[in-house]
């Protein structure tokens, strides 16, 4: 009958059909495949090992290594996982840790009396790293170095290592003043201090202070002195009038320094500075940029100071034609004056200009350094093109802006030293280019 024709076909279509393999069998195989394929043997010596091996062996050792090195895989990016979140972490503790510290910073700032000289201030924190970071790049193998140069070139120094003495750097924001100051408190030993002991003698120090900076290098008997402003004259005579009253009164020997740097250089730098949160990030066109540049060479009362502090101590030491004494910088990017005037509060003090940009490996400020202290030497800081990374391309408009005369006319109507720094950079350029 049909049904039993039917009954007797069905054992035969059992019989014939072959099992499907699921999808998970069918993704094992194919991987143990391409295991095998990746792990197949390159070289005539391994090819003929691999066909000594049985075939289904060899699949199902493959197969065991690729499990092995997928979980090999996923155990290494757990580990980088977790280091990720670590370095993370530790970044996050060290901004809030530098946060307190500017915190500090503001609060003591607060205080009229500031803190106690006995202990390092807050802020000397900043003075700390940066003595750590340099003894790094050379420590005392390096300041050794620079005293046996200064030895073999006989130099005459002003100042000896350990001999007393006060150094004071004098200089107008962006031509240097951080970088001398670096230089001076790493080959010294120097330790930023309160300065409450200056601050609170007798009325107090002057209102031309101007956020001074104190420092104490008590293994090579120095005092370190850094201002901004151009009356420093008046903090050197309270200063001194304190000085005076503690034992082994004020010390004979005193240098101070102060700097040029090419206007091109450090109005940039200034506008930069000012501005950093708004432009670092160099996401403005370069027309958006210059717009703001113009603007800021007009407006800023800062642009046209870029010069006020050296050309007020030059006066201070009896130098009135500003022009005259850059002209004295062109053989080696270093002159001195001395005071002479026993009614000056620099009185027996020398003056060490510096032309910052004179040499890019600032060979003329360590022979200038040389003739000041035995092994002193100018520090490396970091260029505006590292400090602003995505903002180099509009950094560089702006130094190759030209500074017209319309400007140069506005800044000397009340700052006629700006006219001759920039005449002699300007003559020092078309020398460079007529060398070329």
């Amino acid at each position: 009958s049909r049904s039993q024709k039917e009954a007797a076909a069905r054992p035969a279509m059992v019989k014939s059909r072959r099992p499907t393999p699921s999808f998970r069998t069918k993704l094992s195989l194919d991987k143990r495949e391409r295991a095998a394929d990746e792990e197949a043997p390159s070289t005539a010596r391994d090819a003929s090992n691999a066909k000594a091996a049985s075939v289904p062996g060899a699949a199902r050792i493959a197969g065991l290594m690729f499990l092995a090195a997928a979980m090999a895989v996923l155990v290494m990016d757990g580990a980088s996982t977790a280091r990720s979140g670590a370095d993370v972490a530790g970044v996050s503790r060290s901004l809030r840790t530098e946060g307190g510290a500017a915190a500090g910073e503001k609060k003591t700032a607060k205080k009229p009396n500031g803190g106690n000289d006995g202990k390092k201030p807050a802020a000397a924190a900043e003075g700390g790293n940066a003595k750590k970071d340099n003894k790094n790049g050379g420590g005392k193998e390096h300041k050794e170095r620079r005293a046996a140069e200064a030895k073999a070139k006989a130099v005459q120094h002003k100042m000896g290592l350990d001999e007393p003495g006060t150094i004071w750097i004098v200089n107008q924001p962006k031509c240097g003043t951080g970088s001398l100051e670096r230089s001076v408190m790493w080959g010294l030993d120097c330790d930023l201090i309160e300065g409450t002991r200056y601050k609170e003698h007798k009325d107090g120090l002057p209102k031309t202070d101007f956020k001074t900076r104190f420092f104490d290098c008590p293994k090579r008997n120095k005092k370190m002195f850094r201002t901004h402003t151009s009356e420093a004259g008046k903090v050197k005579a309270h200063v001194d009038d304190y000085l005076a009253t503690q034992e082994g009164g004020k010390p004979d020997k005193c240098i101070v320094m102060t700097a040029v740097r090419d206007p091109l250089l450090s109005i940039p730098s200034l506008f930069f500075e000012q501005n950093k949160e708004k432009y670092c990030d160099g996401e403005q066109t370069k027309e958006e940029i210059l717009t703001a540049y113009e603007k800021f060479l007009t407006k800023s009362p800062d642009v046209k100071k870029q010069a006020q502090t050296t050309a007020a101590m030059l006066r201070d030491f009896g130098v009135t034609d500003v022009r005259a004494a850059m002209n004295q910088l062109e053989d080696g990017g270093y002159a001195f004056f001395e005071q002479n005037d026993p009614d000056s509060p620099w009185a027996g003090c020398e003056l060490l200009f510096l032309q910052i940009d004179y040499d890019e490996k600032n060979r003329n400020l360590d022979q200038g350094f040389d003739h000041v202290v035995a092994g002193l030497t100018m520090l490396p800081v970091p260029s505006r093109d590292e400090l602003c990374p995505k903002a180099v391309d509009n950094y560089h408009a702006l130094v190759n802006y030209e500074i017209k005369e319309e400007h140069i006319a506005k800044f000397s109507e009340t700052h006629p030293e700006m006219r001759d720094v920039i005449g002699y950079y300007q003559k020092r350029r078309r020398l460079q280019r007529a060398k070329k």
